[in-house]
């Protein structure tokens, strides 16, 4: 059989390229590779992105707009990334495919992802439609209802799939039995449980892409698994829930080499419990060292299995950037939501801010049970820090305990509403002209961290007032910081009018974190240099 895999493009106000491996794919195109003639359409990679002139969210135009100027840019145009429909039209029908399955991982996406099934069945009615991934995981029933998708795998997909194309090539095996396999009998639905996989030291078929378009600051980089799944269960997680497992060290060590004979020179850890077994993090960072990798860990680093020398190790092997996730600084908050106590990480703050490390701390705006006032104690706490401040504006994560507990009806509810970039107003406290507002004023604090780095940057905001102290870029941006330091007001140039005007913001907001924030240091985040809060 010919097996096509297919990573479909995305439509959405961004999207990040060093977030677009498909590790998945190359899992699941080893596990097959023995049985079928396997290759990988990334059709999300690599490509322009096309502005949309109709998108579903009509409703967020007076916030993104693509004709004005903001030293503290947001988002600004609706876009497709990745091939056209007629793009995929052509290369499924050059790939020829006996069966096409498709990365269903998010379900925002999901029109995109049944588009290619819907496609896949145009250029041949009988090619088998197969989709997988988080959402597939979730919703296989919805999937299912589309005439187009044909099985539905949930969990790992390695075994799942391997024993669907062993038993369709040799047209023998009980298809209704394969465990992770959901599919439409004349009876109805098989839905199937989550499947997860016992031996997962299995090394991804990498070889199957071209290294050359996946770079991190133009070096060619990679998403690496030591481990699968996650022991906890945060309220607003929607991970599937399968068990966590670590791989040996020996096939780490293997798939290591595998990676730099292909030419990989970074390398993104994927897992959502990297260090969470202390000895065997440590062994992984003793095979790392020396190979001169540019390592990161986007996903987060577990401060509760942290310490000062692991820290260290961490940088000896090719560490320079971590990610930590906060949450909020209220314990009330991130209780609420089964998370552990921020002690860990806050003592291991003095470090970090003394160390060669750059450390992103990531936050959500807008949780349930959290406050504008948590969240503006939680920039302040940041602001002093040397931190880059990292906002996750909160969405229903479909699966997770927060959603599960809201929405009993899942046929109700709208996939696509299910992102960030919509700033849907879950909490009735987080209207979107107040998420709006927090996000700015992290796009505020972060410019102000900057230019606290700089030699011979400004000592206090004030100092921003001077229009010859060249340290904003353009005069534009000037006024706009003039006129936040002066009236505590958001503005932006609108380039079809000509002239300045407010931006959708809530004033009041805005002057409660200033009156907070007066008196208080704003530290770089490269840097311990500091900016007087005085303004």
């Amino acid at each position: 059989m010919r097996i096509l895999l297919v990573q479909p493009p995305i439509e959405d106000y961004y999207d990040t390229s060093i977030r677009t491996y498909p590790l998945g794919l190359l899992y699941l195109a080893r596990a097959i590779r023995d049985v079928a003639d396997v290759s990988i359409l990334d059709a999300r990679t690599t490509r322009k992105p096309v502005r949309l002139e109709k998108h579903p969210f009509p409703e967020l135009d007076e916030f993104y707009r693509e004709d004005v100027y903001t030293p503290f840019s947001f988002f600004s145009r609706y876009s497709r990334f990745g091939m056209s429909a007629n793009e995929l039209h052509s290369e499924l029908e050059s790939a020829n495919a006996d069966m096409v399955c498709v990365a269903a991982l998010c379900s925002a996406y999901e029109q995109q992802a049944l588009e290619v099934a819907r496609i896949a069945k145009e250029v041949d009615p009988n090619v088998i439609t197969v989709m997988g991934g988080v959402h597939a995981t979730l919703f296989p029933a919805r999937l299912l209802s589309h005439p187009d998708v044909d099985y539905c795998v949930r969990g790992e997909g390695e075994t799942p799939l391997f024993n669907l194309v062993s038993a369709l090539s040799k047209n023998e095996g009980d298809i209704k039995t394969i465990g992770g396999l959901c599919s439409r009998l004349p009876s109805g639905l098989r839905i199937s449980g989550v499947h997860s996989e016992t031996n997962i030291d299995a090394l991804p078929e990498r070889r199957l892409l071209n290294a050359d378009r996946y770079r991190i600051n133009k070096k060619r980089y990679t998403f690496f698994l030591t481990s699968r799944g996650c022991p906890f269960r945060c309220g607003f997680c929607g991970k599937p829930p399968v068990p966590y497992r670590k791989r040996t060290l020996s096939s780490i060590e293997e798939e290591l080499d595998d990676c730099q004979d292909i030419g990989i020179e970074a390398i993104d850890f994927e897992d959502d419990m990297l260090n969470l077994d202390k000895r065997t993090f440590a062994g992984i960072l003793q095979l790392l060292v020396g190979r001169g990798l540019t390592l990161s860990a986007m996903n987060g680093i577990y401060p509760g299995n942290m310490d000062i020398s692991t820290l260290r190790l961490m940088y000896e092997s090719g560490f320079r950037r971590l990610n930590f996730s906060l949450v909020d600084i209220a314990e009330t908050v991130i209780s609420a939501h089964n998370r552990n106590p921020h002690s860990d990480f806050l003592g291991l703050l003095p470090f970090l801010e003394e160390s060669g490390f750059l450390t992103e701390v990531h936050f959500i705006i807008g949780l349930p049970d959290q406050s504008p006032e948590n969240l503006v104690d939680t920039l302040l706490f940041l602001m002093e820090r040397r931190v880059l401040l990292g906002p996750s504006i909160f969405y229903h994560a479909p699966g997770s305990p927060i959603y599960e507990a809201r929405f009993q009806d899942t046929n109700s509810i709208d996939p696509g509403q299910m992102r960030s970039s919509v700033m849907l107003p879950v909490n009735p406290l987080f209207g979107r002209p107040i998420t709006y507002t927090f996000v700015k004023l992290v796009r505020f604090l972060n410019e102000i961290k900057r230019l606290a780095d700089r030699n011979g940057g400004p000592s206090r905001l004030s100092d921003l007032l001077n229009p010859r102290s060249g340290w904003i870029d353009d005069e534009r941006g000037q006024k706009i910081i003039e006129q936040l330091l002066r009236k505590k007001e958001f503005l932006r140039w609108d380039k079809k009018q000509n002239q300045m005007g407010q931006e959708p913001q809530d004033q009041a907001l805005v002057r409660f974190f200033f009156q907070r924030a007066k008196g208080m240091k704003i530290k770089g985040y490269r840097t311990n240099a500091e900016i007087l809060f005085d303004m």
